[in-house]
């Protein structure tokens, strides 16, 4: 009996050894970005992001911590060197700030209006003079950036989904760009009395703009990028093995779950 405690006792200790051995990393992200990222009712971190870096975690001696709040803050923060962060686009800008993991989710942008607005959308020309809300703060490539500083179309950026949806109806802004897909539109559509009211005014135009890769950007200052080697392999093995493709399902089945749910 005492030598099976013995043994216990030795496990235990190697458990926290381990424990207290982890590196630890920040991690900060959009707040409201189902099925990606978002906080539930309890305040907790929830989404395909959280899900990947938890399984990461199991396989790697990282643990992570997270704070999700308004994406433009959180860039700010991470900017500053505080934490890396989820659900980055890559641009040439900022891979002069950031180190980039391996692309963790493609997020498919898509254009949202009302009927009475349609129009055939065949890529960036298609925009040209229109009005395009965005949430502040994002940027979703080097194309994009490109086509926006060329002025073909002007981009409204505010941090309000919901709102922008309301400025499409008042016929502010042409289009609002949504992502991830068309469970981003349901998902702003379950914000407000006044949306889920409205639903059937809004289209989802053929065929999305892009699917943007999204990554664990790591801010250069923070001096930890050698961890991304870990991470990297981490990753390519939970995309190997089907584990990525079950939390990408999983996040998607419970969002569109609490959406059914909804009066």
């Amino acid at each position: 009996m005492r030598s099976i405690k013995a043994i216990l006792f030795f496990c235990s200790l190697l458990c926290f050894s381990s424990v207290l051995n982890a590196e630890i990393l920040a991690i900060v992200g959009d707040h409201n970005a189902k099925p990606k990222n978002w906080l539930d009712k309890n305040g907790q971190a929830r989404g395909i992001m959280i899900d990947l870096l938890e399984e990461v975690s199991k396989r790697t001696d990282i643990r992570f911590t997270y704070r999700l709040m308004p994406w433009k803050r959180a860039f700010e923060v991470s900017a500053l060197g505080k934490a890396s962060i989820i659900g980055l686009s890559k641009t040439t800008k900022r891979q002069k700030t950031w180190d980039y993991s391996t692309a963790m989710y493609d997020d498919p942008l898509v254009l949202v209006t009302t009927k009475n607005r349609a129009f055939k959308f065949e890529g960036y020309e298609s925009l040209r003079n229109k009005s395009i809300g965005t949430k502040l703060g994002t940027s979703y490539g080097d194309d994009f950036e490109q086509a926006r500083t060329q002025g073909l179309f002007k981009i409204v950026e505010t941090p309000n989904r919901a709102g922008q949806l309301r400025m499409l109806t008042l016929d502010r802004i042409d289009a609002v760009l949504l992502s991830p897909g068309r469970i981003a539109l349901e998902a702003t559509l379950s914000e407000t009395k006044w949306l889920r009211e409205h639903k059937d005014e809004f289209v989802v135009l053929e065929p999305p703009l892009k699917l943007d890769p999204n990554y664990l950007g790591m801010p250069k200052s923070l001096g930890k990028s050698a961890m991304l080697k870990q991470i990297n392999s981490a990753l390519e093995a939970i995309k190997a093995d089907g584990t990525h493709a079950a939390i990408v399902s999983k996040n998607i089945d419970t969002v569109l779950e609490q959406l059914r749910a909804m009066p």
